[in-house]
């Protein structure tokens, strides 16, 4: 939130800003400070900034290059708000972007456009002047032809419109078949190359498509299945052939693909500060099928699930008893460190707990295991196994048995309770069972696999769903798992299909490489054990294959057993209430036999909160009175909304047309808006006295507080929610925040009583934790594949769509397989034009302007629209100091002698790509002025600015360099009353002084508003 300051200072950085805000917004949206007159709320944080969109008309591509970032990390611990992309809702593609490289309106890119701009006239000017006046009766012209005495001088058969035929061909050819701009620019690359011979064009395209069984597909299966009349027509048939890939080719492909398998994790849990990956979990760490599951200590092998003594690392002279949970390597130096949860003895025990039955236990051997009370040791402070067994339902106490455990203690609400150890996850060691390599000396690699399932509708206006079965590798890091090019197809289960029938071959597959497997990876043999992580899908689907009933049945939690009247009750004992694979009836005992299938299901986060926020955001605009609707409505086009957003429809009329993007979207703002404009006579008289009673607020004034704090409270928690790195004390502020909401929000609004959405939060800690962050497991991303496969039906022949879609994913993936260089028995076609990197291209380097880059992580820097004179006047006018900062600026960039020369040119826009530093991923930034910008200066924390120009400066090796002037901002140690958001200003001159820029390694994730109320 920013506080208006009458004096600015201003100051020149080397070009180093990494952001990836885009262009302004159209007319009618007010642009963040200091470009707005009209004030602000706070600070936003936000990560829409690293996506590239998909397009859908360009599905070759998009499966080779395209990548979502949508999920990231949510902001710093003080800003609350985030932004997701997600299945359907990411319609705001690469066409609706403000800043695009493909001009829908005019068909050029934004290179052409430029150069068009640059070459109208006075006169077109003066007439976009008169279209911008609604008064003005003047007929203006968009589009319209050229005059004759404009048209250009050719000759030939196609004058005076065309140069030739070819150009004459290839126009007719592109707007006939609605050609895009990417499928053009490789066809121009084929023509071009040295190597295309005309001669070897094959005619018949139906001759050439047979040619894809040149390539390395992935063969093909077909089997019958059962097709059910509920959902399909009449006409339909009893059973139906369905089509699916094998989970054997697949992990065959991909382990000896060398661009992936380099990338992959293949190893034990890793202990870590910042968790954001599944191997921080507490899964992956535990579990025999993803860790490891042994280590030897002086002579000695000890398993995870063993009982030990060890030395506690508080008391290093008194053994301690504790069961080895997990074996982890420590990120930090490398060294094995041993995940121990606590044992206590009859005389640990709370006091509560003392009685003369339980001390009589205790001297039979009766010990007692406390919950989540885990430590971390060295392999040293290990002393020896211990005897112990835990007592489970049914079981009997062997005779030989030293130590035993029937009951867990815990605390709930802290207060210390106990429970029968039949309530309690099973250790995966304890029912999981992996045979060891053939050979101790063969490479093992342990897969982690996602399954995804979800439905999807195949035409526009005809209800003909399929179902969507894909597969990632949670051993991919998470950069690396949006790729969409990275969500690999199984199976697509035709309409009215049974999914348990169909995928019954994908369970034998499974089975088998549970136990392990013998595969012949890059030349050598390694053994491989795969299994199934996690399943997530939506709702329905999630239901399904968790066998329980849908969410509004009585039990209809797939995690516990509260019953529906109490699901919004935090105070409901979880660890008496959870689902335990052994205490469940015949239907889960046999899931649980089938363990392979799945280790965990998850709700998808995603659908969660965007259906928890649809539903804030309509009971919201139910209160509104009239006159709250118009203000709402005036306070929403005014407000100065992030400027790489697509534009958001008006919530109060077009609601229904909100796609969960949307809903997430509109939770960051919704506070700021509430906060601007809303007062008690904005309510509906009776909604406000109904919500005073029940907050029990003491007067009606403070209602509107109310519903602003639901707001806050969601957007916090959603910060959490969509984090990309978890620390422990992330993980107690996601529980608190958690329960926050599910305090405020039934009290405020009674229909969120007892909403399953809601009561998923109870949930959320332990998924987070479980999984290293939430994120890891949201479908936003998949669902993205979803579109791909819809855009290709239209160029089907309809008839067999599951054959179809199946048989075009498999040429793609023999064709990246190709490309990414990966292992080929045949060994063809390894060498493609499409394998050459077109970013090492030297076409610039004959360039005498290119913008060279000071540092070796920033390439690839193209400056755009120039900035007229008169606006260049006005930002010099304000840089009293330029000179001697453009110099210090260049010393930074390691220039210590004096300026030689003097040219000087001023853009409005900037765009370079950056190198992640952490993940070595390769992002587009855009800069644009009036773009806020998060910096890092030497020896200080973030910093945050706006951008005011953007020039380039001739340095005296006859290179150009890129700089920016920055107004810097100024934390002022405030915190809004209400928002609960950190306050900013604009630093006056008396307050900042120049400090260089060394490194920059945060994308722009923050949004400032103005804080338009009296408070600043």
């Amino acid at each position: 939130m920013l506080r208006n300051r009458a004096r600015r200072d201003t100051v020149t950085l080397p070009f180093r800003i990494r952001n990836n805000f885009k262009r302004q917004p159209p007319q009618g949206i007010i642009i963040a400070p200091p470009n707005d007159d009209n004030g602000s709320d706070g600070e936003i944080n936000f990560d829409d900034g690293n996506e590239q969109r998909n397009n859908c008309h360009d599905v070759d591509m998009q499966l080779e290059n395209e990548e979502y970032d949508g999920y990231e990390d949510a902001g710093n611990d003080n800003v609350y708000a985030t932004s997701s992309e997600n299945d359907d809702n990411y319609t705001a593609s690469s066409e609706n972007e403000e800043y695009d490289d493909y001009n829908s309106d005019t068909g050029t890119t934004s290179l052409e456009s430029e150069e068009s701009e640059s070459d109208t006239t006075s006169s077109s000017d003066s007439g976009q002047n008169n279209h911008a006046n609604p008064s003005s009766e003047e007929k203006i012209f968009i589009d319209r032809a050229l005059n004759e005495s404009n048209l250009p001088n050719f000759n030939g058969n196609f004058a005076p419109y065309f140069q030739d035929f070819t150009t004459a061909a290839l126009f007719c050819w592109i707007h006939k078949h609605d050609i895009s701009t990417k499928a053009y620019e490789d066809l121009v690359d084929i023509i071009m190359s040295q190597e295309f011979d005309r001669n070897h064009i094959v005619r018949n395209i139906r001759r050439f498509r047979t040619w894809r069984q040149h390539l390395p597909l992935l063969p093909i299966s077909a089997k019958s299945i059962p097709i059910s009349s509920k959902k399909t027509p009449s006409t339909s048939k009893n059973s139906k052939i369905s089509y699916q890939l094998s989970i054997n080719d697949i992990i065959w492909y991909v382990l000896n693909n060398p661009s992936l398998v380099n990338n992959m994790y293949f190893g034990p849990g890793i202990d870590s500060e910042t968790k954001s990956e599944y191997w921080h979990g507490t899964l992956w760490a535990e579990s025999p099928l993803f860790g490891q599951e042994q280590l030897t200590i002086s002579q000695e092998t000890y398993k995870c699930g063993n009982f030990v003594y060890y030395y506690d690392n508080d008391n290093n002279e008194q053994l301690q008893l504790g069961r080895l949970r997990a074996i982890l390597i420590n990120e930090v130096d490398k060294q094995y460190r041993l995940r121990i949860q606590k044992v206590l003895y009859y005389n640990d025990l709370p006091g509560t707990f003392k009685g003369a039955l339980r001390q009589n236990r205790s001297f039979t051997g009766e010990v007692w295991l406390q919950d989540l009370s885990v430590q971390t040791i060295g392999i040293s402070q290990i002393s020896k196994k211990a005897n112990v067994m835990m007592i489970f339902q049914y079981n009997q106490i062997p005779e030989e048995t030293l130590l035993y455990i029937t009951e867990i203690i815990y605390k709930h609400d802290h207060q210390w309770r106990i429970r029968s150890v039949d309530f309690s996850y099973k250790h995966p060691a304890n029912y999981i069972i992996t045979r060891p390599p053939p050979s101790p000396s063969m490479k093992v690699y342990k897969l982690f696999l996602d399954l995804y399932y979800d439905d999807f509708g195949t035409y526009r206006n005809v209800y003909h769903s399929l179902g969507g079965v894909y597969i990632q590798f949670g051993n991919m890091p998470s950069h690396q798992r949006k790729l969409l090019k990275n969500h690999f197809v199984l199976e697509f289960v035709p309409f009215g299909g049974d999914f348990n029938e169909f995928v019954k071959p994908f369970i034998s597959e499974m089975k088998e490489l549970k136990k392990g497997k013998v595969m012949n990876i890059q030349g050598q043999d390694v053994w491989v054990i795969a299994s199934i992580g996690v399943v997530t899908a939506d709702l329905p689907q999630g239901n399904d294959l968790a066998g329980v009933l849908r969410q509004n049945a009585n039990k209809g939690c797939r995690s516990c057993t509260i019953s529906k009247d109490s699901f919004t009750d935090f105070t409901q004992d979880m660890a008496l209430t959870s689902r335990y694979h052994h205490l469940t009836d015949s239907e889960f005992s046999l899931i649980s036999a089938e363990t392979v299938i799945a280790q965990k299901k998850r709700l998808n986060i995603y659908h969660v909160t965007a259906g928890k926020i649809g539903r804030l955001l309509k009971l919201t605009c139910e209160l509104f009175s009239q006159e709250g609707e118009n203000d709402f409505i005036k306070t929403w086009k005014d407000f100065e909304k992030p400027k790489t957003w697509s534009r958001i429809p008006n919530p109060i009329s077009h609601q229904e047309s909100f796609m969960m993007s949307d809903y997430l979207r509109v939770a960051m703002i919704m506070p700021f808006i509430l906060n601007r404009f809303l007062k008690i006579t904005s309510l509906k008289n009776n909604e406000a006295k109904n919500i005073q009673q029940r907050t029990g607020a003491s007067r009606i004034n403070l209602v509107k507080n109310a519903v602003i704090t639901c707001w806050v409270h969601v957007a916090k928690t959603m910060s959490m929610v969509f984090k990309s790195k978890f620390t422990n004390n992330s993980y107690e502020e996601l529980q608190q925040n958690l329960k926050e909401e599910m305090n405020i929000l039934p009290k405020v609004f009674s229909e969120f009583v007892n909403l399953p959405n809601l009561h998923v939060s109870i949930h959320l800690l332990m998924h987070a934790k479980t999984y290293g962050t939430l994120i890891n497991t949201q479908c936003g991303i998949k669902e993205i594949v979803h579109r791909i496969f819809k855009a290709m039906v239209p160029r089907t022949n309809r008839k067999n769509i599951e054959l179809d879609l199946l048989k075009r994913y498999t040429t793609l993936f023999a064709i990246r397989h190709l490309v990414d260089g990966g292992i080929d028995q045949r060994h063809i076609l390894t060498n493609w034009y499409i394998t050459e990197d077109k970013g090492t291209s030297n076409e610039h380097d004959e360039q005498d302007d290119v913008v060279t880059s000071p540092v070796n992580f920033i390439t690839n820097i193209t400056l755009k629209k120039e900035v007229s004179r008169q606006d260049r006047e006005n930002v010099m006018l304000n840089l009293p100091h330029f000179n001697s900062e453009l110099l210090f600026s260049f010393e930074d960039i390691g220039f210590k002698s004096a300026l030689v020369y003097s040219q000087m040119s001023w853009y409005k826009l900037a765009t370079y790509t950056i190198e992640e530093t952490t993940s070595g991923v390769f992002s587009k930034i855009h800069l644009h002025i009036g773009d806020f910008v998060t910096i890092q200066e030497e020896n200080h924390d973030e910093c945050y600015a706006i951008i005011k120009g953007i020039f380039k400066y001739k340095a005296n090796n006859n290179k150009f360099y890129a700089f920016i002037i920055l107004d810097w901002f100024e934390e002022i140690k405030r915190v809004h009353h209400i928002l609960k958001c950190p306050l900013y200003r604009i630093q006056a001159t008396d307050d900042t002084c120049w400090r260089p820029i060394s490194v920059v390694d945060h994308v722009q994730k923050v949004h400032f508003v103005y804080d338009a109320t009296n408070e600043c």
